[in-house]
């Protein structure tokens, strides 16, 4: 279950699965470049598990309808109860990809590379590839969702883990400058694949972590910008989890 717990966390971090956002690629030749801090706590049936991550990402429209994307996490701290888990510093380096096809539509893929420095043992090599639809329904909401498959390399474990997960977003322009939203996503073990084995749909599949949040964007002006939001999230179909609550706050800046 400890693991599920760091899981939790980290799809917390990746802001629910999302290549970027859920939204059509910026203007041809125009970038946006993000910080963002993320608080995760988790309380079990005897100790606190507790976490800090930040990361630091630019993206920017090569052409038209391409997006070009890097963001570097960086871990400060995670706790469970007094003891220090000594995983702290830089991440998985991220590398996203996004095109725009139709107005309403994307293809997205992303490449975790590894980092045997942050991860004990041989690190594997994460993919995340999928679809994107989103659509202005009218001049107060703004709809965006994401289909995404993931799959590991062979790491220091026994199997390769597959699972596939989908996000929703539900914005309100109440004024150009300020935008409440709300979110639900999900993530799903389908299984593993284990070298010599083929395909064991029943080891490791099922578990299904669904995590819902709120958050407003703030436009100072057209280049900074500001996006808070807090959530909660559970492993729905594993008997000993309990909630996990978590707050983000992201400053952005458009050039």
């Amino acid at each position: 279950m400890f693991k599920k717990i760091i899981l939790a966390s980290a799809l917390a971090i990746s802001s629910s699965f999302a290549a970027w956002d859920l939204f059509p690629v910026l203007e041809n030749h125009k970038g946006q470049t993000r910080f963002t801090s993320y608080y995760t706590t988790y309380s079990g049936e005897i100790k606190q598990y507790h976490t800090l991550n930040l990361s630091l990402g630019s993206r920017y429209t090569i052409l038209p309808g391409l997006e070009l994307a890097l963001v570097v996490p960086y871990h400060v701290f995670s706790y469970y109860g007094s003891s220090h888990l000594g995983e702290d510093g830089t991440g998985k380096i991220r590398l996203l990809t996004r095109y725009q096809f139709t107005p309403t539509m994307n293809v997205f893929a992303d490449i975790y590379l590894p980092n045997s420095d942050y991860c004990f043992g041989k690190d594997p090599w994460q993919f995340n590839f999928g679809l994107q639809f989103s659509r202005k329904v009218n001049q107060l909401f703004n709809f965006g969702s994401q289909l995404a498959f993931d799959f590991d390399t062979e790491g220091d474990g026994d199997g390769i883990p597959i699972s596939t997960s989908a996000a929703l977003e539900l914005d309100f322009t109440v004024t150009e400058n300020f935008t409440p939203y709300i979110e639900t996503s999900g993530y799903l073990e389908l299984g593993e694949i284990f070298t010599g084995h083929g395909y064991q749909f029943s080891h490791g599949g099922g578990d299904l972590n669904l995590a819902s949040y709120i958050g407003v964007k703030y436009n100072f002006n057209e280049n900074i910008s500001i996006d808070a939001s807090t959530g909660i999230s559970k492993w729905v179909n594993v008997d000993d989890s309990h909630i996990a609550f978590g707050v983000g706050f992201a400053v952005l800046f458009n050039f």
